[in-house]
């Protein structure tokens, strides 16, 4: 399951009058707050549906927020419907995926999980279904779902006797995709320079674009200078003779994202005008949130020999 990059909406009412006093608790309304990205290569896609938070006016902001009740339904009914093929996928319920603490209350974390098929030659049309029969309410988004990125395997040369010498980030945007961040993961075992039994396998990772809008279907090719990307494995790898160093592998990675995550990432930048606040994002109808569709893939790419031996000769404590 990868949940990195998980935010959670959180929406503070304020009701201003002419009296002296101020009520910040205004009535209560039951509003989901959904987060869901599917992703096509998870065995497993988990949707979080908590209750749009607000405390009662005895508690405090912090200890109604200890309380896990007030955050989670009591019960919902969740489906994902296939529109092209009408196939209907239930959703179940899980509380074994462990939340870190916070300010919210971590003791429970209901999410909703869900395995979807494979398929890069169909365009499916996915529809989100939540139903709160205590309340007799409906919520509902649409999402496509974003195809495999395809990258070409190329083995990586680099060579500092030019200062301008680039290598190569090659790939092929995947359909209904948006944006991408594009990355590339440096693997090298480290051992105990007295024990070379004792071994851990680490990474670096290199970013090469964050969040850059590309066009679905389309060859896409990033230079990549030689000499800064070695300053960046060197100061990013510490200098430690108690270590021996090996170079293992160098993997490209293609992280992409629908319109809608486009759309969200754009309306929740940092605001440098005027204007007050942002217009808030939402694709769940009566809910808020976002339910759309994500794609990770990654590919090992080849070294060429005399890169090996440059990273052997200039990254500290490598073997010769």
């Amino acid at each position: 399951m990868n949940l990195k990059n998980i935010f959670f909406i959180t929406l503070l009412g304020f009701i201003w009058g002419c009296k002296n006093e101020i009520d910040i608790n205004a009535p209560y309304k039951d509003i989901p707050v959904v987060y869901g990205f599917l992703d096509q290569n998870e065995p497993i896609n988990y949707l979080r549906i908590q209750k749009l938070y607000q405390n009662s006016g005895t508690l405090s902001t912090l200890e109604g927020a200890q309380n896990s009740d007030s955050l989670y339904y009591d019960s919902l009914y969740v489906t994902i419907t296939d529109s092209n093929t009408k196939k209907v996928y239930t959703c179940y319920q899980v509380d074994t995926v462990p939340k870190e603490s916070g300010f919210f209350a971590s003791s429970k974390h209901k999410l909703y999980a869900v395995t979807l098929p494979k398929n890069n030659v169909t365009n499916e049309l996915y529809r989100l279904d939540i139903y709160y029969p205590t309340k007799m309410k409906h919520y509902s988004a649409v999402t496509g779902i974003v195809k495999d990125a395809t990258i070409g395997f190329r083995k990586i040369y680099l060579n500092l006797g030019f200062p301008n010498h680039v290598f190569q980030f090659r790939f092929t945007s995947g359909r209904n995709s948006a944006l991408y961040d594009l990355g590339i993961r440096y693997e090298y075992l480290e051992m105990d320079a007295n024990d070379t039994s004792k071994q851990v396998v680490k990474k670096v990772y290199y970013q090469v674009s964050k969040s850059i809008p590309y066009l679905p279907e389309k060859d896409i090719q990033i230079n990549i200078n030689s000499q800064d990307y070695v300053n960046f494995l060197k100061a990013q790898i510490p200098y430690d003779p108690s270590k021996l160093r090996r170079t293992l592998g160098i993997y490209y990675q293609a992280y992409g994202g629908t319109e809608r995550f486009r759309e969200m990432l754009d309306l929740t930048k940092p605001n440098l005008t005027v204007v007050e606040k942002n217009p808030e994002f939402s694709n769940i109808s009566n809910g808020l949130g976002i339910f759309t569709s994500r794609n990770y893939r990654e590919m090992q790419m080849g070294i060429d020999p005399s890169t090996v031996t440059l990273f052997a000769e200039l990254l500290p404590n490598f073997e010769k």
